[in-house]
This record gives structure tokens, sequence and C-alpha cells, in this order.
């Protein structure tokens, strides 16, 4: 048995074949139940990473668990008695590393990094089971939502997130009320989104969960410099691998790295950038390189433009002579040289990024 996420809908996550009709706290349970502490344990695996259960009573232990895939996130609601989780080993890079817990009926208790947290209904705390915890769950029956965020957070290194795990974020203060309501919602949603509209959603709770560490962080969630830097080059990476892709946006982008579209205009704003123009500066540069490269002479200008990402070859043709005082066309005629341009983009070397990443797009249209 295993979770199985399914877009659009909360699935079963144990595989079981019984049926529940319970509902509890607006959740309704149907065909989810997992029948004794082991098969728990094997669902909470494909979510926690390895970890072990027990029951607190001894009576037949009856829980119900489910699970939505949102892009990198994951919404599980679990339903079940007084029971105790622990870590049983390390990650092994499939499971989330972080998430985020609220209790709708119950009670919680959190130890890690020495300390315990308790969350009653409507309280949120963070675990993080790249180290050693301890969860019991305290009432004779309790609904938790959990948010299963990426193997990391934007911006905030390990450390600094350690801070927070196993501190119990108020459910009743303005921000986290509000994250809390989102996550119950998205746990009785049953909506079957579009792929595209479940990427946006998981950024969405990535980017909620951002800010709750934010608030409980203060000054120290400032990312150092260094951070912000390696995650801008890592996403630069991915941008020149990308470029002949004309359906290369900041959301997909952003998409892609786990991250929400703001925080990634943040980064390139650092760096007095732009996401859109570097993307157009990057594929410009890409174009006037092949129009001067005796080799791909027999292309003609449109297909050049193609590989690199404009559908459009009038578009093309217009942002070229912007950034370089000269046509296409008169640049591969060597009727003059261009001009600097874009070049002061593609140059810089804490604005650029590695050339040998950068790939075409070799279908000709």
């Amino acid at each position: 048995m295993g979770t199985q996420p399914s877009r659009g809908r909360l699935v079963d996550a144990a595989g079981a074949t019984d049926t529940a009709n319970e509902t509890t706290h607006g959740i309704t349970h149907e065909n989810d139940v997992v029948l004794g502490p082991e098969a728990w344990a094997e669902a909470l695996t494909k979510l926690y990473g390895p970890v072990s259960a027990s029951a607190v009573q001894e009576k037949p232990f009856r829980a119900m668990l489910r699970a939505r895939e949102l892009g990198a996130v994951r919404v599980s609601a679990v339903h079940c008695p007084a029971a105790e989780l622990r870590d049983a080993g390390p990650c092994d890079g499939r499971a989330a590393r972080y998430h985020l817990a609220l209790v709708l009926v119950g009670e919680l208790a959190l130890e890690q990094a020495g300390r315990t947290a308790w969350a009653r209904s409507g309280g949120l705390v963070l675990l993080d089971t790249g180290r050693q915890f301890r969860m019991r769950l305290v009432a004779p029956w309790n609904t938790v939502v959990t948010a299963h965020l990426s193997r990391s957070l934007p911006d905030l290194a390990p450390e600094v997130l350690g801070r927070l795990t196993a501190r119990e974020l108020s459910g009743r203060e303005q921000l986290a009320a509000m994250a809390a309501g989102f996550l119950a919602r998205l746990a009785r949603d049953t909506t079957p989104y579009r792929p595209c509209d479940e990427v946006r959603l998981g950024a969405m709770v990535t980017e909620l969960v951002r800010m709750l560490t934010d608030h409980g962080l203060g000054d120290e969630a400032q990312a150092p410099a260094e951070h912000a830097l390696v995650m801008l080059r890592r996403i630069q990476r991915y941008v020149l691998h990308h470029l002949g892709d004309s359906r290369l946006t900041p959301d997909r982008v952003a998409a892609a790295h786990h991250i929400s579209t703001r925080y990634l205009h943040r980064l390139f704003q650092r760096q007095g950038l732009t996401v859109a123009a570097w993307i157009k500066a990057q594929r410009l540069e890409r174009c006037r390189r092949d129009l001067t490269d005796p080799r791909l002479r027999h292309l003609p200008v449109h297909v050049i433009a193609a590989r690199w990402g404009f559908d459009r070859a009038a578009d093309f043709s217009r942002a070229f002579r912007v950034a370089y005082g000269v046509t296409p066309t008169g640049l591969r005629a060597g009727a003059c040289e261009p001009t600097a341009g874009v070049r002061s983009l593609t140059t810089n070397s804490a604005r650029n990024a590695n050339d040998e990443h950068a790939s075409p797009q070799h279908t000709h249209r």
C-alpha cells in the first residue's frame, strides 16, 4: 500500500478498499480507510519519508488518509485515533522535507530540536523530517491537514528554518489564520483543476508558508546574499537551457523552482534586472551569434529566431534592431557592426549564466 496522488481530486492514500462515510470538520472521507498502524506508517512514508507508527490504545486501529498533489506540493488530510509517529531513517529525497501541519480537531504534540510544540484546533506547527522527530496525536480522534513542501523553502537555509520547527504558529493571528483557512479549504476541495492551476495552487501554498516563516523569524528571515545569488544562478541556468521554448514565462520558471513569481522577480530586481528583459536579452544574443556564424548561413532568419523562442518574425526583427541598431538581415549581410545594445546584460559576470547551458529549439517551425 502507498500514497498515490493524482490530479484534481483527493485520493485514497493507502489503496484501501474499505468505505467510510464519516465527516470531520467538513472533510468527507470515502474509500480511504487505513487499517493498522503498520499500513498507516507505510502510507505516511510516501509523504514524510521513513516513519514508524504506533497506536496508543490496543483496540483495532482505523485511520483515514488522503493526499492531493498540487505541482511540487502535496496536501494531505488525516483522521485518526491517538497515535505516535517517529522518524525511521534518513529521507531518500523522494519525500518532502518541510511539513506545515494544521490541527482541525484534537491535539498534536511535536518533539524536535530539544523542544515540544503543542497545537490544538486551529494551531499550526512546522516539522522538518530531515531531523529526528516524535509526533503524538493525543486526542481520542484527531483531524490534521498538512502541506508537504519541497525539499527546501526559497532562500531560507535549513539552519534558519530550524529555529521555527517544533514551535506553534498560532492560527488565531491574522496571517496564520489566513494560511489555516486556505489549507482547510484545500483539504475539503475536490475540484478537478487543470495541471497549470494545480501548480499555481501549490505555489500559493509555498508562498503562504514563506510568509509565515518571515513573520516568525522577523529580521532573521532576510536571506543572506549568497543564498539569493545561488538561487538566481540556478534559475539562470534553467532559463538558458530552455531558451528555445517560446512558452517560457516567469510563471513557468517560478513553478519549476517551487517559488512564487513575486519572489522570482525580486531575485532579478536585486541585480537590477527584470525577468522578461533578461530572457529576451539572452535570446537576442544567441540569435546574433547564429546570424554571424558562417556554418548557419543556410538557415533563414526566421528559423534562427524560432530556434531561440521567437514565434513572430516581425517582433523579433523589431527587438533585434532596438537592441543592436541593425536588422537581422543587415547584420548577416555584414552591412555594419552591431552597437552595444543589450550586451551590458549578457557580459556582466554578476548577471550572466554559463553559455554552455543555453539550448536552442532545434525543431524548425
